[in-house]
């Protein structure tokens, strides 16, 4: 292959490196006209990170709820609504200690609605569910593992597991196609109590 006359050739033979990214080009674009603005450009869309991500449920989950005749809920849409400024702009910590610390308020959550009447439980579940799908989908995969451990190896460990499980009852409950799959919850949750533990 014969080299091109028309590009100039550096001492060692080779072609130049191309011009930078930023600057313009000399002949015009035929495909339309393109942007070289390399100047910092004002954030549009918000941050994607953990925290944020929690804020979303946690704020989306209160604003369904808030709706329901709950003496329950209604502590816990107050409780949010007094503490939210300071995952909006957490000071003396590190975002990520704070997203540790909501993260743990998320898998309590399912504790503090079962003492909600039955009718706003079932609400409350639901709208929780769908947040965390709305907005914070990984949480739910970590809680199908977790939950599939419990499930193999036949037996509730601790607080924690027991409420994951009954959370799990509370979505599944009046679903007929789910009966097999309740059966093998509520036999979980009969033998932990059975245990006193």
């Amino acid at each position: 292959m014969r080299p091109n006359p028309a590009v100039k050739r550096t001492r060692n033979g080779m072609a130049p490196l191309p011009p930078p990214f930023h600057s313009v080009p000399k002949a015009p674009c035929r495909c339309g006209p393109l942007t070289y603005n390399v100047e910092p450009q004002e954030r549009t869309v918000p941050r994607a990170d953990k925290l944020s991500k929690l804020i979303a449920v946690f704020d989306q989950f209160h604003d369904v709820i808030a709706g329901l005749d709950d003496p329950k809920v209604r502590r816990l849409v107050e409780n949010w609504a007094g503490i939210r400024h300071q995952y909006i702009e957490p000071s003396g910590a590190p975002r990520s200690a704070f997203a540790a610390g909501m993260e743990q308020g998320l898998r309590e959550t399912p504790m503090l609605l079962q003492s909600m009447q039955p009718e706003a439980r079932r609400c409350a579940v639901q709208a929780l569910t769908s947040a965390i799908s709305a907005h914070f989908p990984d949480f739910l995969v970590k809680d199908a593992e977790r939950l599939a451990k419990v499930k193999d190896r036949g037996s509730i460990r601790g607080e924690k597991e027991f409420y994951l499980v009954r959370h799990q009852i509370d979505l599944l409950e009046g679903e007929p196609s789910q009966g097999e799959e309740l059966r093998l919850l509520y036999a979980l949750v009969e033998s932990h109590e059975a245990r006193g533990a």
